[in-house]
């Protein structure tokens, strides 16, 4: 007999366990590049920015499961303690400590005995499943582009030479900002800046979107209302 999701507590939020996997793997695999690839400062301080940013969702969710847990201290010296390395930021030895955060999410998605029932669990919660996915890829491609810039501009006379002006630029390109917009100079960087203009309008979709929903469940919620009164 297959269990269900509501048999299964550890995965309660799937979407939120695959989105938390996919930032483990993609850390592990930017710390390795650091470690033995990059060689330019500036895109190591990109990295460690990045970086930071992870930590910040790591340690946000280090604090949801402890102030969730049932038992708090068998959850932090079982799993615990390993969640809050994880999320230490720039400590290079502490951060390899995302290998744990790996195995343990893997290991949760592997409570679920079938990938349907792990298929069902995700569209049972379609608007999660969607600002999930929507996240990784403004995050993904965000992080990916910020990375590469400096490679792509570097002896071309372009105004993105440093960690700080990849950022800068990714992000208003995301935003699809014009004041202060640094422009690069290479046919990648201006690729990239397309790119990034296409996903900065993903979440402007998302976001009418989800309003947009909302008032129609608003106004169906009513309507409901008035026909019990009505009744």
């Amino acid at each position: 007999m297959t269990d269900t999701p509501e048999q299964l507590p550890l995965v309660r939020d799937p979407s939120w366990q695959l989105c938390l996997l996919a930032l483990s793997i993609f850390v592990l695999v930017t710390l390795s590049l650091e470690a033995f690839v990059v060689t330019d400062p500036e895109v190591t301080r990109v990295l460690q920015v990045i970086d930071l940013l992870v930590c910040i969702v790591f340690f946000s969710d280090f604090a949801h499961l402890l102030a969730r847990a049932p038992d708090r201290w068998a959850y932090f010296r079982t799993w615990g303690w390993l969640d809050l390395i994880s999320a230490i930021p720039i400590i290079d030895p502490l951060r390899w400590g995302r290998l744990a955060r790996v195995a343990r999410i893997v290991r949760i998605l592997r409570a679920v005995k079938s990938l349907r029932v792990l298929g069902e669990s995700v569209r049972a919660s379609p608007f999660e499943t969607l600002s999930v996915m929507t996240f990784l890829i403004v995050f993904f491609s965000f992080a990916i582009a910020a990375s590469m810039i400096l490679g792509f501009e570097r002896g071309l006379g372009s105004p993105i030479t440093t960690a700080g002006d990849a950022l800068w630029w990714a992000l208003l390109a995301i935003l699809n900002a014009r004041s202060g917009m640094v422009s690069p100079v290479s046919p990648e960087g201006i690729l990239a800046t397309v790119y990034l203009n296409k996903v900065g309008l993903l979440i402007f979709a998302f976001i009418n979107g989800s309003v947009v929903a909302w008032l129609v469940s608003a106004r169906r919620s009513i309507a409901v209302s008035d026909d019990s009164k009505d009744g």
